[in-house]
């Protein structure tokens, strides 16, 4: 998915406007080794990675009614229109909160499980109903299906596979 899509269509879908009111911060999961450096210190090699850091605009009511998690995190806070979220990959953040744009962006075999992990995360359960109906008319074969079935409790998958 990140791969595939560019970069500027994440960030113009989720671009500062009238109707955004708060940013979420990502904080990209540093264990991610395509963006691991090496530096050297005195006592050791120290394999370290680097926090890539990306801005989401978004409508504070239309995400609060939509996630019980992000309710609680935005009523936590009132006043503030910064948020930041760690370990999370942007392109699978934004597919998840793409889900109820016109054109949601789908997943790959490749990042389906880190979009599940986040749709289970924030308690998104539009973004787990469109996994499942994704996976479903997916050409997957039957493993992967299943197996994402049992690993993320998506009975509406195992329902449609029985």
């Amino acid at each position: 998915m990140g791969d595939n899509i560019p970069t500027n269509v994440y960030e113009s879908m989720f671009a500062k406007s009238d109707s955004t009111d708060v940013c979420l911060i990502i904080k990209e999961d540093e264990s991610q080794p395509a963006k691991k450096s090496r530096k050297l210190t005195a006592s050791s090699d120290v394999t370290t990675s680097p926090v890539l850091t990306r801005k989401m605009y978004v409508n504070r009511a239309t995400l609060s009614s939509r996630s019980t998690v992000f309710q609680s995190m935005f009523a936590a806070s009132p006043d503030s229109t910064e948020f930041t979220i760690n370990d999370a990959k942007y392109d699978e953040l934004a597919a998840v909160l793409s889900v109820n744009e016109p054109t949601p962006i789908d997943p790959t075999e490749e990042n389906v499980e880190g979009i599940l992990r986040l749709a289970e995360r924030f308690m998104l359960l539009d973004a787990t109903r469109y996994m499942e109906s994704f996976i479903s008319r997916s050409g997957w074969d039957d493993k992967k299906k299943s197996e994402l079935s049992k690993k993320f409790n998506l009975k509406n998958l195992s329902e449609r596979r029985d």
